[in-house]
C-alpha cells in the first residue's frame, strides 16, 4: 500500500511529500533541508529515496534540493521550460526570502504526458503554466491523487500570478484542466491536504482565478 507523508512545510515553506513505494520519492524540497531529513529519517533512510520531483522552481519549493539532493543520492527531476530558472535569484523568486537562489544539477526534464512509474503508483506529469512558466501538477489516475503544487490549493484558493513568469490567462486554463480530473485527495503546495469534495474544490478556484482576469 503507497503511502503520501508531509515531511515539511512551516511557515512560509513550502510542503514537502514523501511517497513511499516501491521506488520512493519526494515531491518538492521545500526551503529547510534540516527538518525534512529529521522527518524522513523517522520513516525511512533518506538513501532509498531515488527522486526528488520538484513541481516548480520557486525558492520555498526548491532551496533545500541541493541539500536533499546531496543527501539521498536521489535524481532531480524539473520541467524543461525551468531548468534555465536554476540559480536564478529573479526567475526563483529567492528575492522574496531575503536569499540567493541555489545551483542545483538537473537529471532529468520533465514535460506534459511523461509518466513516473514508481510502483504501484503511475504518476502523469501534467504541465499547469500560471503560477510560474513551467508549473507541474502530477497526477496519479487510479488512486485519484492530484499533487498540485501552487497552482490550486483548498477551498478554491489559487497560486499567484504577478511574479516572474507568472500568467493568470495560462492559470485558468490550467485550472480548466484539472476540473475534468477525478480527485479524491489533493496534496497542495501549501496549506492542509483534503479529500473533502475537491472537485468542488477545484471549481471553486477555477471560479476565483476567473474572477480576477
Amino acid at each position: 500500500m503507497v503511502e503520501v507523508h508531509k515531511v515539511s512545510g512551516a511557515a512560509f515553506d513550502g510542503n514537502v511529500y514523501l511517497i513511499l513505494d516501491e521506488r520512493p520519492i519526494l515531491v518538492d524540497a521545500g526551503m529547510m533541508a534540516a527538518p525534512t531529513l529529521r522527518n524522513i529519517k523517522k520513516l525511512i533512510d533518506p538513501q532509498k529515496i531515488e527522486m526528488i520531483v520538484l513541481t516548480h522552481c520557486h525558492h520555498d519549493h526548491s532551496g533545500a534540493a541541493p541539500e536533499l539532493k546531496a543527501a539521498t543520492g536521489a535524481r532531480l527531476l524539473l520541467s524543461e521550460k525551468e531548468v534555465g530558472a536554476v540559480g536564478d535569484d529573479l526567475a526563483s523568486v529567492a528575492y522574496l526570502f531575503g536569499q540567493q537562489a541555489p545551483h542545483y544539477e538537473v537529471d532529468q526534464t520533465l514535460k506534459e504526458g511523461m509518466v513516473l512509474d514508481i510502483g504501484e503508483w503511475k504518476l502523469e506529469v501534467m504541465e499547469t503554466p500560471g503560477h510560474s512558466q513551467g508549473s507541474l501538477c502530477l497526477y496519479e489516475p487510479r488512486a485519484k491523487v492530484l499533487f498540485s503544487g501552487d497552482t490550486v490549493f483548498p477551498d478554491g484558493n489559487i497560486g499567484r500570478t504577478d511574479m516572474y513568469g507568472g500568467s493568470t490567462p495560462d492559470l485558468v486554463a490550467s485550472i480548466e484542466r484539472l476540473t475534468g480530473l477525478d480527485v479524491e485527495i489533493m496534496y497542495p503546495g501549501h496549506m492542509e491536504i483534503t479529500g473533502r469534495d475537491v472537485k468542488r474544490q477545484i471549481e471553486m478556484s477555477l471560479r476565483f482565478a476567473k474572477s480576477v482576469l
